[in-house]
This record gives C-alpha cells, sequence and structure tokens, in this order.
C-alpha cells in the first residue's frame, strides 16, 4: 500500500469505512423518507452523506460528527423492517458480470501503482501523476482542516469543489486510508460499481429493455474511434485523445464518475417520481444533483441545463423545477466561493469554434490546421468522437422531445456536450481545455442510447456483434498494454524514509521548505501530507494567484536557501511561516552552512531538517 501497511488489513479498513459511512447511510435515508431503496442511489446518496457530514464537522470544529451520525443512521438497519426489499428494477445480480470485469481491469492496471515497494521504494505511477499529487494534497489539506490551502502553495485558500475529497479525507481520519490508496485502489473500485449500478437504473428508467440493460454496464469501458488514426500514425494512449471517453475517469479516479453516478442516479429517482411512487423521490433527485455539482461542477452545470432544456420543452415543470433548484443553489454557492482574487485571472472561458481540432492533432502529432484543412478537420473530429455513439442520437432526440420529463433530461443531457465543448473552450491551465469533460459526460449517457440500436443488431449479427465490440473497447485494450507495460518511478527507499520522519516529527498544517523545482511530485506533499511553501509543478497556478505573487514566493524560498547566516534564513522563514526544510540531492546548498538547520534525518541524499528558532521563539 502507499504507506507500507499490508494490503489486507487495509482493505478490510476500508470495508468496514464504506459500509458505515457510505452504504449504511446510503440505504437509510431513502428508507427514511418511505420510500423502497433503489441500488442504483445507495452508493451516490452514501457518497453526499459521508462529504456533507465530514465538512460540517471541519467546520464546526466537530470531527467525531461524522462517525456519530453514521452511527445514528446505522442503527436504524437494525429496526425490523426497516431495509425492506429493494425497489423494482435491475438485480442488483446482473451488476455482477461487469463489475467483476472492471474488477480484473482494474487489478492490471492500477492496483500494483503508487504503493511501497518490497525494498520500501515508492512505485510512482507516471500516468497523470502532477494531477493527481494536487489532488492528493488537497485530501491532506482536508484532514488538516478547513478552509483547504492550495497544495504547494501555503496561505492561499483553495476553492474548488472538494466533495469527493472530503470522502477521501474522512477515510484517512476515521481509517487511515492513505489518498493515494484512495485514488489507486478504493474509489476506483467503489465507484465503478456505483457507476454500472447507476448506468442499469437509468436503461430500466428509459424502459430500454432487458437486453440492452444487461449490457449497460460495460459503457464505461466503452471508447471512440480514436483507434483509428492511433494506428495510422503509430500514437499511443489512444483513448485519451480526443477527451471524450470515460476511460479516463474511470482509471485515474477523476470526480466525473461519483458525479455521474449522482446524475444518474437522480434521472432514476425523477423517473419513479413519475411513475407516481411518491414525491419524495423528487427529494433525493434534488439531492443527488446538487451532490454531482459539488463533486464535479461540470457534471452538475451540465445536469442543471439538461433540467432546463426539459423544463422549456415543457416536460412536468414542476417536478424539474423541484430538482433543478437546488442543483442551481450549488452551482451559484460554487461560483461565487471560487471567484478569483483582484488581480488573479481564475479560470476562463471562451468562445472558439471547433476548439478541440487543433489540440486534437496535435495530440497525435500533426501540426495545427488552418482554413479548409482545419474545417475538414473539425469534419474528422467529430465522426470520431462519435464513433458508435452517433448511433444513440436519434433515440436521444427522440426522448428529449418526448412526454416523459425523466427521458427528457437525459436525451438533452446526451445532445448538449459536443455542442458546447466544440464552441467553448474553458481553460486554468492555458495548455489545457477542460472543455473535454462536458464530452465525457455526455458520450457515457449517448451511449445509453446507442446501446439497445446496438444490442438488436448484434442480435441479428453475430459478425456485427464481433465488429462492434472490437471498435468499442479497441481503445480500452491499448490503455491496458500500454499500462501494463509502462514501468513506474521509482522513489528510492530513502526518501519514503525522509517523509516517514518528516511526518513523525512535524503535525498537519505546518509548512515546510523545499527546493523549487522537483523531478516528478514534491513528496512533502503527497507522502507525508505537510504544507509547501512554494513548490513549481502545476501549470494551473493563476487559477488562484497573480504572477506576480508566483514569483515574489519563488524568490523568498530561493533566497532562503541562499542565505549564508542565520537570521537572513529565519527571517524568510518567519515570513513564510515554515519550521521545516527537506532537501535531496548530492548539492549542499549555502543554508545548510548557516547553522539554523537541526538535522532530523539523513541518509544518503535526503536531508530533514527543523529550523532553529532563537530562543524564546515559538
Amino acid at each position: 500500500m502507499a504507506d507500507g501497511t499490508d494490503p489486507v488489513l487495509a482493505t478490510l479498513r476500508f470495508a468496514a469505512f464504506a459500509a458505515a459511512t457510505i452504504l449504511g447511510p446510503g440505504i437509510v435515508l431513502q428508507r427514511l423518507i418511505r420510500v423502497r431503496w433503489d441500488p442504483a442511489l445507495v452508493v451516490p446518496l452514501g457518497l453526499a452523506f459521508c462529504a456533507g457530514g465530514y465538512w460540517l464537522g471541519l467546520v464546526s470544529g466537530t470531527p467525531w460528527l461524522l462517525p456519530l451520525l453514521a452511527l445514528l443512521l446505522d442503527v436504524q438497519l437494525l429496526r425490523p423492517g426497516l431495509r425492506g426489499r429493494p425497489a423494482e428494477g435491475p438485480s442488483i445480480r446482473g451488476a455482477l458480470p461487469p463489475a467483476l470485469l472492471l474488477l480484473l481491469l482494474l487489478a492490471l492496471a492500477r492496483y500494483p501503482v503508487n504503493r511501497v515497494g518490497p525494498s520500501g521504494e515508492f512505485l510512482l505511477d507516471m500516468g497523470e501523476h502532477r494531477d493527481t499529487a494536487v489532488h492528493v494534497g488537497l485530501v491532506w489539506e482536508l484532514e488538516a482542516g478547513y478552509p483547504p490551502q492550495v497544495p504547494g502553495f501555503s496561505g492561499v485558500e483553495l476553492h474548488y469543489h472538494v466533495g469527493i475529497h472530503l470522502v477521501r479525507a474522512a477515510a484517512a481520519r476515521w481509517a487511515g486510508i492513505h489518498p493515494y490508496d484512495s485514488f489507486t485502489r478504493f474509489d476506483t473500485t467503489l465507484w465503478g460499481l456505483a457507476l454500472i449500478l447507476a448506468l442499469r437504473g437509468a436503461a430500466h428508467a428509459l424502459g430500454l429493455g432487458r437486453r440492452a440493460t444487461g449490457l449497460v454496464g460495460y459503457l464505461p469501458l466503452a471508447c471512440d474511434l480514436s483507434f483509428v488514426p492511433g494506428l495510422l500514425l503509430g500514437a499511443s494512449y489512444w483513448a485519451f485523445k480526443l477527451g471524450d471517453n470515460f476511460t479516463e475517469a474511470i482509471f485515474y479516479a477523476n470526480s466525473m464518475t461519483p458525479a455521474m453516478a449522482m446524475v444518474l442516479a437522480a434521472v432514476t429517482a425523477l423517473a419513479r417520481a413519475e411513475r407516481g411512487e411518491g414525491r419524495a423521490w423528487l427529494v433525493l433527485g434534488g439531492i443527488l444533483g446538487a451532490s454531482a455539482a459539488f463533486f464535479k461542477v461540470f457534471a452538475g452545470a451540465l445536469f442543471l441545463l439538461a433540467l432546463g432544456t426539459a423544463w422549456l420543452l415543457g416536460r412536468r415543470r414542476r417536478e424539474l423545477t423541484f430538482v433543478a433548484a437546488p442543483v442551481g443553489l450549488a452551482l451559484l454557492l460554487l461560483v461565487a466561493g471560487a471567484a478569483a482574487p483582484t488581480g488573479v485571472e481564475g479560470v476562463r472561458a471562451s468562445f472558439v469554434p471547433l476548439a478541440p481540432v487543433n489540440p486534437a492533432r496535435l495530440a497525435f502529432g500533426l501540426g495545427e490546421a488552418h482554413g479548409l484543412a482545419f474545417l475538414a478537420s473539425g469534419l474528422v473530429w467529430v465522426v470520431l468522437s462519435l464513433g458508435l455513439r452517433v448511433l444513440g442520437v436519434p433515440g436521444a432526440f427522440h426522448q428529449a422531445r418526448g412526454p416523459r420529463a425523466s427521458g427528457a433530461v437525459l436525451g438533452s443531457f446526451a445532445l448538449w456536450g459536443w455542442p458546447i465543448a466544440t464552441f467553448v473552450s474553458i481553460t486554468a491551465d492555458p495548455a489545457y481545455d477542460e472543455s473535454f469533460y462536458f464530452l465525457q459526460a455526455s458520450g457515457l449517457v449517448l451511449w445509453l442510447f446507442a446501446t439497445p440500436v446496438l444490442a438488436g443488431s448484434t442480435r441479428r449479427s453475430l459478425t456485427l456483434a464481433a465488429a462492434a465490440l472490437l471498435v468499442s473497447v479497441a481503445a480500452t485494450g491499448e490503455y491496458l498494454y500500454r499500462a501494463r507495460q509502462q514501468d513506474p518511478e521509482v522513489v528510492p527507499a530513502a526518501a519514503v524514509r525522509a517523509m516517514a520522519a518528516l511526518r513523525e516529527a512535524s503535525r498537519p498544517g505546518d509548512v515546510l521548505l523545499m527546493q523549487v523545482r522537483v523531478p516528478h511530485v514534491p513528496l512533502p506533499i503527497v507522502l507525508a501530507g505537510r504544507r509547501v511553501a512554494y513548490v513549481d509543478y502545476i501549470g494551473y497556478w493563476r487559477q488562484f494567484v497573480t504572477p506576480e505573487t508566483r514569483e515574489a514566493r519563488r524568490e523568498q524560498v530561493r533566497s532562503f536557501f541562499q542565505a549564508r547566516d542565520a537570521e537572513t534564513a529565519r527571517a524568510v522563514a518567519r515570513e513564510l511561516g515554515a519550521r521545516y526544510v527537506y532537501l535531496s540531492g548530492r548539492r549542499p546548498r549555502p543554508v545548510e552552512k548557516a547553522g539554523v538547520l537541526e538535522a532530523l534525518f539523513r541518509e544518503g541524499n535526503e536531508r530533514v531538517y527543523r529550523i532553529r528558532q532563537r530562543p524564546g521563539e515559538q
């Protein structure tokens, strides 16, 4: 595991944590409002409860609030008849085959990395390692307190949709689960199961039929036609090139996965209310929709747009308003809380026709196109990115214009992603357009509408069935092959022991100084869970601070390491609130000879120091 603990014991701890704070509450909350519990809602609702309970404990200064609330709900399961039978719908048993397949693929591609190796070294996965490091640091921040600070830039508050990070922080605090283990092993497994159940619930809500409902559990593994240019151009990691596949979200534990499970569960609840099973389902739909926004703002925004579209088309407006109101409120709170400070660029949204085209060309090793070549590339991009999902477009249009609100919402949700991503560019890091999240969300739902067509055609021809299977999983298969071939980056055992010493000597919230540039990820943030004054390893600093502030902080840190006398070093450390220092590499820094550092750990090229204070200083 990521902290070197026994994997069996860690798995048992997480299982107990999930059962107590997610699964149990996910069932009880449905029963307490007098509806029969739906398996598709259990994990999404439980995640919302866990995040909310942990957040209340943080802001109120009562961290034991979550386990207390969970206990109060879990004991309700002991009441005779409270659990009852699940609501009518797809069976849990039918979700087992796709769940077992996903478990096997995760075991092959994800479980072996981001862990301590047999000789004490850390086996760092190089896929999305920088982005993962930010999120691991955010989890440690939420274990330390609230509000969180920007990992790698201490003292600056981080405004972000932290829903799932609250769950991970709760697992770290109450079950001793390292955030890397959550990302790489436990989250991927639990969320995959939740998404499979939610897809089956949505298929039942749409009335797709038994055969199609049996297939939808495999949809998170289905991909576009990126294998065509991938083969022709000799590219690798095809599934990630066009940004529209859910493979990346599944295997790299992106919060889009639980957010989409919440959206699908909310639509399932809306469908049950439509069928006359009780208006209480609308309450659950509103809670789940709002929670989706806090877990992934892109999913929440697209869900609100789909609800609004269905409302404009005149589909049961009262029920839609009941669900949409909390979603809209959640988005307003997120937007207000994430407003960039004066002078900070923040997140930018701009109108860019055919925005994904040139990034896609660059991803496949082609140059940027202009003029007619650009327009032709746009057409090719649409064909490749939609892939077999194009078969679902007529069905999505039919449902969007149909009489049922739940169908209209899902149909609209499936259709909006491509128009938005085609003409809107959303950036925090100028190098990345995050509009692809709309493609991932819409693409997953569009597969729902394509599944009945594929199921019908494949029933008539085994050749068509084999071809459809090959086309839809080619990119996923290539990812699995690459993931198995890629060796992890080996972080030396001495560095791992240095982080253990730092964690032992310091407390959550303590600030540390380290070299500005790191080869891969800042170890004090991800392995020790401590704040760092400044480290340059992510590209979207402009979302939080001005370039001038960033440069000033960089120079402060450099001046500390260049200090040749104790007073100068202490003055800089005092300004930054730093108490510890971590250095790696053979080259000593001038400050190490200034008499201001007390060695806590030395082994090879790894050094951890405490900054000596003046007598009487704290």
